[in-house]
């Protein structure tokens, strides 16, 4: 079981993140799966109402510290020889990859999702999101090497904004992770890390999340067959809401 200072898997906790984070023992987390804040001030067109993510407009000097200190204690919480997935707009792939690299990461490849609509927009309109495939270590290559380019529709009936489809995140989980391993995000907006992957895959889901997001998490975790799963979900500085 993961533990560290007053958190434990199988518990949802609201805190600042990278607090939380530093109570965490050193090599206790088996895989990252994140999306942090892209910083691009991103309010939806369509459902405007839930109003703009949480520290998606910092100056560039706060995201910067931000970043470095979240990769720092992500690269810190991993076990020798695992992976960290990070998603991130391509406008600021360059922050992204100063991070990372600056934790200790080895970047090894840029995945791309490609989602079956396009947003809003005055030159091109947006249809993908790049994500980094970063290494600790020297794990071993999957079994069965996928594609960079991942084809999957976009969530319809959206919990959170940003909300990326499960079947996405069960292709990376199962991918680049072990039955019984314990998955990290400091940033889970909708809560959607904590539903996966399949019910006969048996790994286990450590996630930090938002306060706003706490009570609909346990709602969804509720509806499902992971109940029996470990959580610990803890309010992120920075969390998409």
């Amino acid at each position: 079981m993961v533990t560290g200072g007053a958190y434990i898997a199988n518990g949802l906790y609201n805190a600042d993140c990278i607090t939380a984070m530093r109570t965490m023992p050193n090599e206790c987390v088996d895989m990252v799966l994140t999306d942090p804040p892209y910083n691009i001030n991103f309010v939806p067109q369509r459902t405007a109402e839930r109003g703009a993510i949480l520290n998606d407009n910092l100056s560039a000097a706060d995201f910067e510290k931000l970043l470095d200190d979240y990769f720092a204690e992500c690269y810190r919480l991993l076990k020798p020889d695992t992976f960290a997935i990070s998603f991130m707009s391509w406008a600021t792939i360059p922050a992204f990859e100063k991070a990372i690299r600056a934790a200790g990461f080895q970047i090894k490849s840029m995945p791309i999702w490609v989602k079956n609509n396009f947003g809003i927009g005055y030159y091109t309109r947006p249809q993908y999101e790049p994500m980094y495939l970063a290494i600790k270590g020297n794990p071993p290559p999957p079994d069965t090497a996928i594609s960079d380019v991942l084809n999957y529709p976009r969530v319809v009936k959206q919990v959170h904004t940003c909300e990326k489809p499960m079947p996405l995140l069960q292709r990376l989980i199962g991918t680049f992770s072990h039955e019984g391993d314990v998955i990290f995000d400091g940033f889970a907006g909708g809560g959607v890390q904590p539903l996966l992957p399949p019910a006969n895959c048996g790994v286990n889901i450590f996630v930090l999340n938002s306060i706003k997001i706490t009570s609909i998490l346990r709602h969804r975790v509720s509806k499902t067959n992971l109940r029996k799963r470990r959580f610990c979900t803890i309010n992120g500085r920075g969390a998409r809401r």
